[in-house]
């Protein structure tokens, strides 16, 4: 059981109206809690969404971050940054700070690594996670069923390792260069009969790796053969070798790409989106009941049906479909900007003013560049004095 402990610091507040900050929106606590299973403090930095304090009370993944004092800044920077284009999704990061980091990330016991740190103990701290962390965020937090692991190095060792061992605990894993080299590879001793498994996965997995030779890209190189090897029902993956980044910066360039391709691993097709709304409900339906939570159409793939509703020039369909998204989403700009287009192309032009207007109010307490809407709404001012002359 946990006893939290110490002090909450607030780093980062809600951003209020009428200002803007050059800071990542949201709000980050810094904790310590004891862990029994552990026996020792754990210190952890959890990040919340800009939009987690709106009176909608949404509920949300949970990325659970490894070499969190190292990797925090940067991967909520960048989830921010895409959540502001629709690129990925908001969630919850539970950065957790090293104590023992090779004991924890290494799957098994080698004394040649002696030298460097204890190693072995990584089945103990995903029960420290399954048993006593998760347990912990989902009291505290408004976390969904959906959970995430990212780690680099030997935290990517131990995120494909939570995927081959208990594929259960976390929907999606992040491996950024990871050491698959460990112990002759003993990675692999499992791995084949894991993905040769007929039984459905339901998980995602991004794995890259950097300028890396030797062991580092041999092992990735047979693990990425061994994926496109098999194709498990509900397993998708992403892999990239990309040279131009070194094994310190595939975590930070790797983020990026990592949150980006699993929210569209999450999207309907372009044949669900053809099907309009009534294939869009169903096909979230499907996902609710595959990961055990309620899951509501999401922003852009309703957004992108309007639109196509409105390149066909059905106006008042794609009114209705903008306007669902602002009911779902009334903390977002973006909706009310679209709505607007919806409004202006129908010769609405008064409501479709307004919805500029709301656009911006909008923009200023959700801390969004605004400028492109300051801009439309003054040019459909002016065309709409024009029509007056």
């Amino acid at each position: 059981m946990f006893r939290p402990v110490i002090t909450i610091a607030v780093f980062l507040l809600i951003l209020v109206p009428l200002h803007s900050y050059s800071k990542v929106r949201g709000e980050t606590t810094h904790l310590n809690i004891h862990s029994e299973i552990l026996d020792e403090e754990r210190e952890l930095f959890i990040h919340l969404p800009n939009n987690y304090h709106r009176p909608n009370k949404l509920y949300y993944p949970v990325l659970y971050l490894l070499d969190g004092q190292r990797n925090f800044s940067h991967a909520i920077g960048t989830l921010d940054l895409l959540n502001q284009s629709n690129m990925a999704q908001e969630m919850i990061i539970v950065g957790i700070a090293n104590t023992h980091r090779s004991r924890d990330f290494t799957p098994t016991y080698d004394e040649n690594y002696n030298e460097w740190g204890i190693s072995g103990g990584a089945d103990n701290f995903l029960d420290f996670i399954e048993k006593e962390l998760v347990p912990y965020i989902n009291e505290n937090y408004r976390a969904n069923n959906y959970k995430i692991i990212s780690g680099h190095s030997l935290g990517g060792l131990l995120s494909v390792y939570a995927l081959q061992s208990r594929p259960h605990l976390f929907q999606a894993h992040f491996a950024f260069s990871p050491s698959l080299w460990w112990q002759e590879q003993v990675i692999f001793d499992d791995a084949e009969t894991f993905f040769s498994d007929t039984s459905e996965l339901n998980n995602y997995l991004y794995i890259n790796m950097g300028s890396e030779g030797g062991n580092m890209l041999s092992a990735y190189q047979r693990y990425n053969e061994l994926l496109n090897a098999h194709k498990r029902k509900g397993f998708s993956y992403n892999t990239d070798l990309d040279t131009s980044e070194s094994h310190n910066t595939t975590a930070l360039a790797g983020h990026s790409l990592a949150y980006q391709n699993l929210y569209t691993s999450l999207q309907p097709s372009k044949e669900v989106l053809s099907g309009g709304m009534p294939a869009i409900k169903q096909f979230y339906k499907a996902q609710s009941e595959m990961y055990g939570y309620d899951i509501k159409p999401s922003y852009r793939a309703i957004n992108s049906v309007g639109y196509k509703a409105l390149s066909e020039k059905d106006y008042s369909s794609a009114i209705a479909i903008f306007q669902s998204n602002v009911d779902s989403y009334p903390y977002k700009a973006d909706a009310y900007d679209s709505l607007a287009d919806g409004f202006e192309a129908s010769g609405d032009l008064q409501k479709a003013l307004e919805m500029r207007a709301l656009a911006i109010k909008k923009s200023t307490a959700e801390n969004v560049e605004n400028g492109a809407y300051k801009t439309r709404h003054a040019n459909l001012l002016k065309k709409i004095q024009n029509k007056k002359l």
